[in-house]
């Protein structure tokens, strides 16, 4: 189990200077800011934002020390990140590390709109890195699903990436794949982190922000998925905030890890599923009214089976059936491609696994119903 807080060393990573993040409004980004001003590390932060109100809201709801980040305002999808002349010679002069977490996470883009930011987005921040001679370090936090349909193993390296002939579940993974590309060729002293998908806040299983994992929940709740792709060796490899966040503050500027990339992933704690389906009906049926519905969880198909299903349903199938149909097949066919990710490397590094997802499964089950779903009901009420 991960120690419930931990404070990045930076003291002995790179020496003083700027360190650029970029992706600094989201849930990771904001967290990781958060991590470095409240450290004891030397460097100075400077954030790239599209709107300088939101940051500045998020600055005051996380209580950071008051002018330990320059905000600057810019945005990945322009050249020069759309930054004022003034502000690209200050990082030129004073940038020392680019931590580059801006992404588009939405699974059902297609591939040319995913491409803006992922993939285009990051050949901005390489070229902007190039430009600042004092960078030392570039980190880009990937996902470990750049493994695409890839099954069996997956290795922290750039074999653990799908290619062009093996093919991906979605666009999102595709252009996160090519940007780690363009990472490794631009530069050496580069470091990828590949993030799992995102569950929950910590162990305890609060949800701040929901994602595809939740509205899939909800779906089952409902019974709304009469089936799913999944196989008898599938499993949910999830993590959480803090883990990733901390392990992303304690790696991104270690000057022992060039050329490396490691996986931020449950590894041997992924939880299988179909221990976790049987999970859920147990958490749900405690709830009479939902025990009354007589709700059956969703079968399994493999992956021929689930794309024939699929196929029918667009064929043939309600429009209930066919909006439900679509939006799972973004992302769950992940469930189908068993895979397990490997993350020696980042244990090694970090000192420690991340908590297996069985140890806060049920809280997170759980968190979700008593919050009523909240944030997680616009999928499901197009589908009704």
């Amino acid at each position: 189990m991960q120690p419930s807080s931990s404070r990045p060393d930076l003291d002995t990573a790179h020496g003083d200077g700027v360190v650029l993040v970029t992706g600094a409004t989201g849930l990771l980004g904001s967290d990781l800011v958060r991590r470095w001003t409240t450290s004891a590390a030397s460097h100075r932060i400077a954030v790239l934002v599209r709107d300088l109100a939101r940051w500045d809201a998020i600055a005051r709801r996380l209580a950071l020390p008051h002018d330990a980040v320059v905000a600057l305002e810019g945005d990945v999808t322009r050249e020069g990140l759309g930054l004022t002349r003034v502000a690209r010679t200050w990082l030129a002069q004073r940038a020392t590390a680019v931590v580059h977490l801006a992404a588009d996470t939405t699974f059902s883009r297609p591939l040319d709109q995913a491409r803006l930011v992922n993939r285009d987005g990051t050949a901005h921040v390489l070229a902007l890195a190039a430009d600042c001679p004092h960078v030392a370090r570039v980190a880009y936090v990937s996902t470990a699903f750049v493994a695409g349909r890839r099954t069996g193993l997956i290795p922290e390296s750039a074999e653990g990436a799908a290619t062009e002939q093996i093919g991906w579940v979605n666009a999102y993974e595709r252009s996160k794949a090519e940007a780690e590309a363009l990472v490794r060729d631009a530069r050496r002293d580069w470091v990828i982190l590949r993030s799992s998908t995102i569950a929950c806040d910590d162990t305890s299983g609060a949800v701040t922000q929901r994602n595809a994992v939740h509205q899939a929940l909800r779906l089952f709740h409902d019974g709304l998925a009469a089936m799913i792709p999944g196989v008898a060796e599938s499993v949910l490899d999830v993590v959480t905030t803090d883990y990733v966040s901390d392990a992303i503050a304690r790696l991104a500027l270690r000057d022992d890890v060039d050329g490396e990339t490691a996986h931020l992933c449950a590894g041997a704690g992924a939880m299988p599923l179909g221990e976790l389906l049987a999970e859920c009906q147990t958490r749900w049926a405690a709830d009479a009214a939902w025990r009354r519905r007589g709700i059956a969880l969703p079968s399994q198909a493999d992956v021929e089976t689930w794309e024939l299903f699929t196929q029918a349903v667009e064929l043939t199938g309600h429009p209930r059936l066919r909006r439900v149909t679509r939006a799972i097949s973004h992302f769950l066919p992940q469930l189908a491609l068993p895979k397990r990710f490997e993350n020696r490397r980042a244990a090694e590094l970090l000192g420690h696994e991340p908590a297996p997802v069985r140890e806060y499964w049920g809280r997170l089950v759980d968190h979700l119903v008593r919050t009523g779903w909240r944030g997680v009901s616009a999928l499901v009420e197009e589908a009704a």
